[in-house]
């Protein structure tokens, strides 16, 4: 079993037990497999950013809830290439969590040209993204926009959303709050 594996199966283990719920009650209200999610837990498979999406959503946690499990020290380096890393059609590096107010993740993501209609997040979730490199059209299904290097955009990560990367990959940093 390799490491993020076994933490990613015992931070779910964990919070689904914490939340009373049954694997047979967690796969139907996050829509994930059973048996996909008997072998999570048993540290077995490599999931995508969906299902880890949809897992953290149906359990009312946030993605490094999931993912994450670095001691927290005063100054923190993470190398590239390293860090805890979920992959699809949406790369996403975890870089950093920071409790206040609100929950915020901060994540290196690597977008490619298949798009990726991402489910609501729970309600008052908001998706804060920069864009680095590449070009990407990301928003709300409703609305969304077209963006280039040193754009910015903010919008609501409850309501279907959009990443989808325009004439090759693109590159960003993207800021989840959580309430």
């Amino acid at each position: 079993m390799t490491e993020p594996a076994a933490r990613i199966a015992a931070n779910l283990r964990t919070l689904r037990e914490n939340r009373g719920l049954s694997v047979v009650a967690l796969a139907e209200r996050s829509g994930v497999g059973r048996a996909t999610l008997t072998n999570l837990e048993a540290g077995r498979g490599n999931p995508t950013i969906d299902t880890l999406y949809a897992l953290a959503d149906a359990l009312g946690a946030a993605l490094g809830d999931l993912i994450d499990e670095r001691p927290r020290t005063p100054v923190e380096v993470i190398r590239a290439g390293h860090g805890t890393r979920v992959e699809g059609a949406v790369s996403a590096r975890l870089l950093d969590r920071v409790r206040g107010h609100r929950l915020a993740e901060l994540y290196e993501v690597d977008f490619a040209t298949v798009a990726r209609h991402a489910d609501p997040h729970p309600p008052g979730v908001i998706e804060s993204l920069l864009v680095t490199a590449g070009r990407l059209r990301t928003g709300p299904l409703s609305a969304p926009v077209e963006l280039g290097p040193g754009d910015f955009i903010r919008f609501p990560g409850d309501v279907p959303h959009l990443y989808q990367a325009i004439g090759g990959p693109a590159h960003g940093v993207l800021v989840m709050s959580h309430p």
